[in-house]
């Protein structure tokens, strides 16, 4: 037992000194990063040189995607989002919308005339299915009926005999593409 008691004294004395270096390197890492904010803080927030410096790379990269928008902003009119941004899924609805498509998610619900098998109402997805609630029969219900339709498929409201045709979006690979 007196080793077991020798081996334990041994762990805990090394576990001490594990104790200390740890909190040496944490020390350490607290005075590179209080560095690097003094730095920042110095170097950039309060340096007018710094923020002109930004102020003019901004003003360049937005000359690349919109040009002549330097002479735009120098003389004080503001560039609208749309204009600059161009990428990804933002760009895209950005140029639907500007192309006279106010709905380019298909997210609207629009309300069409009582519908029946012959001219149902069109639902279009961007996956296989799409879970919809009927509201032509709300007028007299006091709940929504829900119809999971497949793509491609036609559903009908159990209550009032809506029809509803669900096909896949027009142009999903427009919307979906992203490169970032």
């Amino acid at each position: 037992s007196g080793i077991n008691a020798e081996y334990g004294e041994f762990q805990t004395f090394q576990h001490y000194f594990k104790q200390i270096n740890l909190s040496k390197m944490a020390l350490v890492k607290l005075v590179k990063d209080l560095g690097t904010s003094v730095r920042v803080i110095g170097g950039q927030m309060f340096n007018p040189f710094w923020w002109r410096s930004e102020g003019k790379k901004n003003l360049l990269e937005l000359e690349k995607k919109v040009p002549g928008a330097i002479e735009r902003v120098n003389k004080g009119e503001i560039i609208p989002e749309w204009e600059y941004i161009t990428e990804g899924k933002l760009g895209w609805e950005y140029r639907q919308v500007l192309a006279g498509n106010q709905d380019p998610w298909c997210l609207e619900s629009i309300h069409y005339p009582r519908s029946n098998h012959a001219r149902p109402h069109i639902i279009y997805t961007m996956e296989s299915y799409r879970i919809i609630g009927c509201v032509d029969c709300m007028d007299d219900l006091h709940y929504i009926n829900y119809i999971l339709i497949k793509s491609g498929e036609m559903g009908r409201c159990r209550d009032c005999g809506a029809c509803f045709l669900c096909l896949p979006h027009p142009e999903p690979e427009l919307i979906w593409q992203d490169h970032h």
